[in-house]
């Protein structure tokens, strides 16, 4: 994603070492569903609405979270473009591929992109490593954001946090997710 985003004003980093593959991880990933979030499901009902009671409603289908560059089974890469400091946020024009973000340069918006890293680790584990980048595409727009962030980047961590949590339940029991 930092190819993707090299001018990132803004990130975030979770990780947390699972027990089971790296295989194992990336269909649970897949299969995780936004309403399968615990204590912060309502945050995500603020931005998602209505849609996060849809089926399938997995996370990679609706919302941020739909992939525009995936490496089975080791990278998934979601990105957008959006002013989400608007009262109704506002997306931008759909990025088809990590080229599409990097190239776009719309004056005032915020560039997103989201990233999963799966990786082996002894014992039959894996890392998982979130990570968001954000990149305004100028000084207004990153003063925008600042101030949005400044708000809800604690909720955001929180969101990934509990994320993580559901992939691990999700992959101790099988059949929740």
């Amino acid at each position: 994603m930092a190819s993707a985003l090299p001018g990132a004003q803004f990130a975030e980093d979770h990780a947390r070492v699972l027990d089971a593959t790296p295989e194992q991880v990336w269909d649970a990933l897949h299969a995780v569903r936004w309403r399968d979030l615990t204590f912060t499901r309502p945050l995500v009902w603020l931005r998602l609405g209505p849609s996060l009671e849809r089926e399938p409603a997995r996370m990679v289908d609706v919302g941020p979270g739909a992939p525009i560059h995936e490496d089975r089974p080791r990278t998934l890469s979601s990105g957008f473009v959006a002013r989400p400091w608007k009262p109704v946020p506002e997306m931008g024009p759909p990025m088809r591929d990590l080229d599409a973000l990097r190239a776009f340069a719309e004056p005032g918006w915020l560039k997103v992109g989201m990233e999963w890293v799966l990786s082996p680790v002894a014992g039959g584990r894996t890392l998982v490593e979130t990570t968001t980048l954000c990149e305004a595409t100028d000084d207004v727009a990153r003063r925008r954001f600042a101030a949005y962030w400044l708000v809800v980047r604690p909720f955001s961590g929180l969101i990934r946090r509990d994320l993580l949590r559901v992939l691990a339940r999700a992959v101790r029991e099988p059949a929740a997710a």
